[in-house]
Parts: C-alpha cells; sequence; structure tokens
C-alpha cells in the first residue's frame, strides 16, 4: 500500500516541485495545503502517513502544526523544511514530536532517502506495537485460562471431597465387620481401596490449600510461636516413620529461641512437609537434622529480626539444574530415584506459599550422593502492631499492578468512636456490609485484627474509587450499624496506584493520612 503524504508550503512552486518528486520518483500518494490551516483541515477528514511541512508560514506556521499534529494525531509522522540560518527552529521542532528535518535548498536524493527512512522505521514500529498487542493479548488469555483452571480445581477437589467422604465411610464399615462378615481376599481389597481413596482425598486437601494460597484467600491467625516446642513436637510426631527406615531425627535449637510471630498450624504444616520429604528421600541409617537459631538483617527502615530454619538430611540429594524448580507446581525431579518415591509434586509449592504469607523465606541447598537441606525464615515476634498476611498479599497485589500496567487502590476502613468491648463483632459487621460494596471477583478484603480495620484492594482507578467508596457509604447508611452510643458511621481512607502513589510504602502511607484526616 503507498503512503500518503502531505506537503505543506506556501509557494506554490516549491509546492508543484515536492509534488513531481514525490509521486513520480518515490511513488507516494501527494496532496497538497498551501498553509497551516489548510493542512490541519484535510488531516481532520482524511488519513496521511506523513506531514513535510515548511517552517515559516502566514497564520499558523510549521512549528505550531507540528505541534498541533502531535496533540491530535500522534500516529502521523511530521518532517520541517528549514532555512540554513533556522536550525534551532529545527531542533525546536523535534523537541514537538517531528520525526526529522530538512534544510533548504532541498537535495532531492537526501530527501526521497530521509523520507523513506522515516516511513519505514514507522512501519517497524507499527509492527512492533501489533507484536506487542498480540503479545498482550495472549498473556491475558493465558491469565484468563489460568484463573479457570485454578477456580475449576478448587470446586472440583471442593465437590469430589463429599462423594469420596461417604465411599470411605462405606468401606469402613464394611471393613469393620458390622455389614456382615467378609473373607480374607475382600479384606484385601477393601483395604487397598482404603488407602488409595486416603491418597486422593490428601491430593485433593493439597489443591485447595494450593488454590487458596495462590487466590490469597488462605486464613491465617498470627500469635506468639515458641518455635522450639513446635519443632520437637513435629518431629517426636515422625520419629515412628523415620524408625521404620532407621533414621535419626536430630533437634538443635537454642534454649533462648525467640518467639515467631506465625500460623502455628501453617507452621507445623511447613515442618511436617519439610521432615516427611526428608524422610522420604533419605536411605536407611540416614540422619536428618532440624536446626534454628535467631538473626537480624538490614531492611529499608532498619534492623529487622528474623528466625532461620533448616531441615538437613543425608539423602540422595537433588541435581544442581533443578534446585531453582523444586518449588514449583507439580515438579519431580526425573530420574528413577526421585521418581520410585512417588508424590504429586505439590507439597513443596504449599510450603513456599505459606512460607511468603508470613514474609518469610525459602530457600534449598542440595548435593547429590549426599544430602539437601531445606531452609526458611520467619519473623521474629517483637509485640509490635503488624500483620505478616496483609503485607504478603500487598506485595502480590502490588507487583501483579506494576507487571500488568493496571491501576490498584488501597481503601482502609474503621468504624468510628467504637467501644472496645465490642470492637470484634462491630468489625466483623462491618466487614459483611463492606464485603457487599466490592463487585468485582477480584477484589480482596482483609481485616486487620490488631489495628481494628479492614483493608480493601480493589483494582480501581480515581474514577472507579469514588464509585466504590459512594457503594460502601450507600450500603453502611441502608444496613446502620448499632453500638452502644446508636449509629456508628465509617472513616475511609484511600489512595490509588499509579496516579496518587508509585510504591506500595507511599500508597499505605497516604491511605492512613487520609483515614487520619477522615477521623
Amino acid at each position: 500500500m503507498e503512503n500518503r503524504v502531505l506537503v505543506v508550503d506556501d509557494e506554490r512552486d516549491i509546492r508543484d516541485f515536492l509534488f513531481k518528486a514525490l509521486t513520480r520518483i518515490a511513488g507516494f500518494h501527494v496532496d497538497l495545503a498551501e498553509n497551516g490551516q489548510e493542512a490541519l483541515k484535510k488531516i481532520e477528514k482524511e488519513k496521511f502517513d506523513l506531514v513535510l511541512t515548511d517552517l515559516k508560514m502566514p497564520e499558523v506556521d510549521g512549528l505550531q502544526l507540528i505541534a498541533e499534529i502531535s496533540r491530535s494525531k500522534p500516529e502521523i509522522l511530521t518532517v520541517l523544511m528549514t532555512g540554513h540560518g533556522t536550525i534551532d527552529s529545527a531542533i525546536e521542532a523535534m523537541k514537538q514530536g517531528a520525526s526529522d528535518y530538512l534544510t533548504k535548498p532541498l537535495n532531492l536524493d537526501e530527501m526521497l532517502l530521509r523520507l523513506k527512512k522515516v516511513l519505514e522505521e514507522k512501519q517497524r514500529f507499527v509492527r512492533l506495537k501489533d507484536y506487542a498487542d498480540q503479545l498482550e493479548k495472549a498473556n491475558q488469555e493465558l491469565k484468563n485460562i489460568d484463573a479457570m483452571k485454578s477456580e475449576f480445581v478448587s470446586v472440583a477437589s471442593h465437590e469430589l471431597r463429599t462423594p469420596l467422604a461417604a465411599i470411605k465411610n462405606s468401606i469402613q464399615l464394611i471393613l469393620s465387620g458390622k455389614t456382615g462378615e467378609i473373607n480374607e481376599n475382600q479384606t484385601k481389597f477393601l483395604s487397598m481401596a482404603e488407602r488409595n481413596i486416603n491418597r486422593l482425598t490428601n491430593i485433593l486437601n493439597n489443591l485447595l490449600n494450593l488454590s487458596k494460597i495462590e487466590s490469597g484467600k488462605v486464613e491465617l491467625k498470627f500469635e506468639e510461636v515458641a518455635l522450639k516446642s513446635l519443632i520437637e513436637l513435629t518431629a517426636s510426631s515422625l520419629r515412628p516413620q523415620a524408625d521404620g527406615k532407621s533414621i535419626a531425627i536430630e533437634v538443635e535449637v537454642p534454649e533462648d529461641l525467640p518467639a515467631a510471630f506465625a500460623d502455628k498450624d501453617k507452621i507445623e504444616q511447613v515442618l511436617v512437609n519439610l521432615i516427611g520429604n526428608a524422610i522420604k528421600f533419605t536411605p536407611e541409617r540416614g540422619k536428618i537434622f532440624v536446626m534454628a537459631k535467631a538473626f537480624s538483617e538490614e531492611r529499608e527502615g532498619g534492623i529487622v529480626n528474623r528466625i532461620a530454619v533448616s531441615v538437613k538430611d543425608t539423602g540422595i540429594g537433588i541435581p544442581a539444574e533443578h534446585l531453582n524448580s523444586v518449588f514449583e507446581k507439580f515438579h519431580q525431579v526425573e530420574d528413577s530415584l526421585h521418581r520410585a518415591m512417588g508424590g504429586t509434586g505439590l507439597g513443596l509449592a504449599i510450603t513456599k506459599g505459606l512460607v511468603e504469607a508470613h514474609q518469610g523465606k525459602i530457600w534449598v541447598e542440595s548435593e547429590v550422593e549426599k544430602g539437601s537441606a531445606f531452609n526458611f525464615t520467619l519473623p521474629v515476634s517483637e509485640g509490635e502492631r503488624r500483620e505478616p498476611h496483609f503485607r504478603f498479599v500487598l506485595d502480590r497485589e502490588f507487583h501483579r499492578a506494576q507487571k500488568n500496567d493496571l491501576p490498584l487502590s488501597l481503601f482502609l476502613i474503621e468504624l468510628a468512636e467504637q467501644k472496645k468491648e465490642v470492637e470484634d463483632d462491630l468489625l466483623e459487621e462491618l466487614e459483611m456490609r463492606i464485603r457487599q460494596s466490592l463487585c468485582r471477583k477480584g477484589d480482596i478484603l482483609l481485616r486487620r485484627k490488631q489495628e481494628k480495620l479492614l483493608v480493601a484492594l480493589c483494582e480501581a482507578d480515581l474514577k472507579g474509587v469514588q464509585a466504590i467508596r459512594q457503594r460502601m457509604g450507600e450500603d453502611v447508611q441502608k444496613n446502620p450499624i448499632k453500638g452502644f452510643d446508636g449509629t456508628l458511621t465509617i472513616k475511609i481512607g484511600v489512595a490509588t496506584f499509579p496516579e496518587e502513589a508509585l510504591s506500595k510504602k507511599e500508597l499505605f502511607r497516604k491511605a492512613k493520612e487520609q483515614l487520619r484526616r477522615a477521623g
């Protein structure tokens, strides 16, 4: 398809010369305008790829024309023609958005070469933009498929658990002899069925847990956790399994280890997964060491105290090429030794998700035939009012917004003039009201129990924030919350990325400041 060029010059001879040169030699489709005003009217009605304009013209000059085209029709390329004494104007035109400039008197060969180069660059840009749009579309389709997959896994896992439980109960009832006598062969096959049902139930539970972790819906109950006693208790519960392979489990935890700020049940699950894996992949008469120690590290804002936990074994080890992918879903090391141990490849993915939900890190060090050491960190309980799960979700959503060039709004909501003895009940009631105001499936609502406030994360820009805020106010007004002193009002603080804040720290600070001003 031939390129369409608009030539703008107040001298008729130059217009005619350029018309002949550009049509006959370059093969362009050329239209003419004798001033800037006429050019603006033409580009409003017709489509052009490039505007070649003179600098000095009455009323609307070349610089003004280029500036207006850059503002209203940025897809049109512009090239300025200028005299030898007006190079400064040419440079100014480039600042306004011109793609190039030509000096008079014009050199025909040079002009054609540079115009073709400018147009070729535009074609390359258009192709790159098309590729980028296609990649973005494909990326969005993959995200939608991944979301559908996660939703399907969650629903299917949940729906399958009920019939599985019924089948398991029936088999156990038959095995108990309450439905009548069964022979040895029947007992053997029913016991085999029961074992496989238990295995399938564990797989479904793992899929559900992973789905909750990935969607940010896993519930964490943070408290002070005496990690030494939890490690010793978990190790003791797994010793009978280790004894079956003559594996020794040694716990090395100092008496003065500080308490961790964590969800006790979830950390026990992490320890069970890691120690259980160590037993599985350690040969007979091997050893497993479970260690923990406190340490400090520098972070933005000062020194942070943490606890490092390590589960080390003398097992078969992991090849170096698999170390970066062992925490991925369904990943299994492709060799006979690992395959013989079985498993679904979900345990370490769940473990990683739970550790990161505590604002911790997890990594592995390993050497084939010498063993592996799985290490993770947890925050030390220091009595401050913090919510690691909130920070985990905010980090994840902020990173997602940055990566996909999406808006993200952070709402902080609390009740005004609330009585301390009924705060929890009132907060629960407020949570029900606010949840009704959030329309999108991806909206997230969390409770910061220490500060007695709610946090909502929404993919909304400033205009969307106004609509959400209005819905919140209307919902609470229609269904008022009653306190000891009558109907309570709500305070809302909100900030939006990227319009109002460019970092998650600034996002939280601005929302907090607005919440204080609302009081």
